[in-house]
């Protein structure tokens, strides 16, 4: 009986822990991170506040978890790219194209990333685990920008560039009524567009 009960508890558990997560990721898609209250999560989420505090030590932690559940998630769909070889600017297109989609169908997780990652956002915790998905992005990235003559010590950099354009493609793009209903073939031209920028030929000659 007690392995029983307790097996219950744990599932109520969860399952309390799951709904906090996903009500609390659309409402901060829309009302924004700092709007956002915790008693607001907690209704739509049905459960009492006091159950918020039990799972999260507090907003912040709570933000904080968001990101890294969605990263995390972004993470498992752009790490079967590295697994096929390719050559370096589809390697890029199709990070890319990954990132657009992602972001594509989950626009309160572009929402969620530009706030509580900014530098006012939510806290040393969510920046650093953005840090992370960067060191992915660059591990998988170095070979290939070397191959296209880009700076090692810059892959990190390159890696933003990919990340940023496609966070903030759906998050200026809500507001603007664009890039929701962007069908996925085009995504993918956008990907291979902005590859091919991130590929690009020479500098341009400096100014006599």
């Amino acid at each position: 009986m007690t392995d029983s009960s307790g097996g219950r508890h744990e599932k109520r558990r969860a399952l309390a822990e799951r709904r906090l997560l996903e009500e609390g990721l659309k409402l901060m898609g829309v009302k924004g991170v700092h709007a956002c209250k915790v008693q607001e999560i907690t209704q739509a989420a049905g459960v009492g506040k006091g159950t918020f505090f039990t799972h999260f030590d507090s907003k912040e932690a709570f933000v904080a978890r968001l990101v890294d559940q969605v990263l995390g998630d972004l993470a498992r769909r752009v790490r079967p790219l590295g697994l096929a070889p390719s050559d370096a600017e589809s390697l890029l297109a199709g990070m890319g194209a990954v990132h657009l989609r992602f972001f594509q169908l989950r626009p309160e997780a572009a929402a969620l990333i530009t706030q509580a990652c900014g530098r006012d956002g939510g806290g040393p915790q969510a920046a650093e685990r953005l840090g992370r998905h960067l060191d992915l992005l660059a591990q998988m990235l170095a070979p290939a920008a070397e191959r296209l003559g880009w700076p090692q010590e810059r892959v990190r950099e390159l890696a933003l560039m990919l990340f940023a354009t496609s966070v903030g493609f759906f998050w200026f793009g809500g507001p603007l009524q664009l890039g929701g209903d962007t069908p996925l073939a085009l995504l993918d031209r956008l990907g291979r567009a902005m590859a091919r920028g991130l590929a690009g030929g020479e500098d341009p000659p400096a100014a006599s």
